[in-house]
């Protein structure tokens, strides 16, 4: 049965019609090539050795898929929803695009087109309805954010009460999940230390949206925007701050007209805690361990930030790369709702990249993101690893 509808009618993949149309399904993207490893490795798509093998996991297969979508010659299922989200959207598939396309903006459209249609997996249905009524997509009361401020031994400013030079932007993982609360501690604990005037909202900090801008539900990362646009108009904040790399490339790229209009910046902490240490030549301590980098998707692929991580972390550690790092990296495997909806799948793919690590012969493996610092650890706990899990801010706490 064909789907009888006009093509304007699929008004978020319309904004993509020009680039969806130019894919030749060439297969570059599904046969990127790891060029780092010895021999070369094919299969750069975290996805890939972790599915059933067929063409609609990887990216032609989804292209094609969504032109033949665009080209009323397929119908939205709900057997299609199944199949497009078993993909966490790290877009190593844009990286070998001769056409450098942006195929996580065109996935991204085409879950929006699922979600209108009523196809939303229901993991994230009940996700995506917490983070509108609650604020957080942890489906858990908004003041435990407020938590984390306690283990402090400093007050740091009210954003909604007071202003300051820089507001730190937690984010529902750090601000929400005990485990991972040490990234939020830590990243104050470097602010106060290297003197800058921050607030945070606390129990008032309403998520950023990028699970649902990832899952495709629009309407509740549309319902989010509102209220933050507001509380970031109300504060007089010039600058954000944020040590989870989901919420920097969804401030940065997906709230981009919002800070423009309010002229704020936005940064990851560690761009602005990198750039004050060199200008003030402060010393770090050398903390004597090995360590290894990974790249968030979010702060890598989607936004180009490679180097400030690695400057300040040779400064302080030794460290060995692993064999695909930068715009080449693995995914760790929980982005793009995928660790919500299958989280089998997600676990697996972060197992594929401790086993990476393992072979650096690294002590620490070390990343800027609390939603990769937390698959990441779930993956070296099955795995019995001895590799230890930590945030770069926690190096840095430690080295000044």
């Amino acid at each position: 049965m064909i789907l009888k509808k006009n093509k304007k009618e699929y008004k978020f993949l319309a904004e993509y019609e020009k680039m969806l149309l130019q894919c030749i399904a060439c297969g570059d993207c599904r046969e990127a090539i790891d060029i780092t490893s010895n021999p070369p490795k094919w299969g750069v798509c975290a996805v890939r050795d972790h599915s059933p093998g067929f063409e609609p996991f990887f990216g032609r297969g989804k292209m094609q898929i969504i032109r033949s979508i665009w080209q009323n010659k397929l119908e939205l299922s709900k057997e299609m929803a199944e199949v497009i989200y078993q993909c966490p959207t790290c877009n190593a598939c844009a990286e070998t695009c001769v056409y450098d396309l942006d195929n996580a903006l065109i996935y991204e459209a085409l879950r929006a087109e699922l979600v209108e249609e009523g196809f939303e997996l229901e993991s994230h249905k009940e996700m995506n309805q917490a983070m509108e009524s609650l604020l957080n997509p942890y489906n858990r009361e908004n003041e435990i954010k407020r938590d984390w401020i306690k283990n402090l031994e400093f007050n740091i400013k009210n954003a909604k009460e007071e202003k300051a030079e820089v507001l730190y932007f937690v984010g529902c993982t750090a601000a929400l999940t005990p485990e991972i609360r040490s990234v939020a501690i830590n990243t104050a604990k470097v602010l106060y230390k290297l003197g800058f005037d921050f607030s945070a909202y606390g129990e008032e900090e309403i998520c950023c949206g990028s699970v649902a801008m990832r899952t495709g539900n629009r309407k509740a990362f549309d319902s989010v925007v509102a209220k933050n646009y507001e509380l970031f108009k109300n504060s007089g904040v010039k600058k954000i701050i944020t040590s989870c790399a989901g919420c920097y490339r969804t401030l940065k790229i997906d709230y981009s007209d919002i800070m423009e209009e309010l002229n704020i910046e936005v940064l990851h902490t560690i761009e602005l805690i990198n750039d004050r240490i060199n200008q003030k030549n402060i010393e770090l301590k050398n903390l004597g361990i090995i360590t290894t980098y990974h790249d968030p998707c979010h702060t890598g692929r989607h936004t180009g930030l490679y180097e400030e991580p690695r400057e300040i972390l040779k400064k302080i550690a030794t460290l060995n790369e692993m064999k695909t790092i930068k715009n080449n990296a693995k995914c760790c495997g929980a982005g793009g709702g995928v660790k919500k909806g299958f989280p089998e799948l997600s676990l697996e793919i972060a197992k594929a990249r401790i086993k990476e690590a393992e072979e650096t012969g690294a002590d620490f493996l070390v990343s800027i993101c609390p939603f990769c610092f937390r698959n990441l650890s779930d993956a070296i706990k099955d795995l019995n690893s001895d590799l230890k899990m930590i945030d770069l801010l926690e190096l840095v706490n430690q080295a000044l």
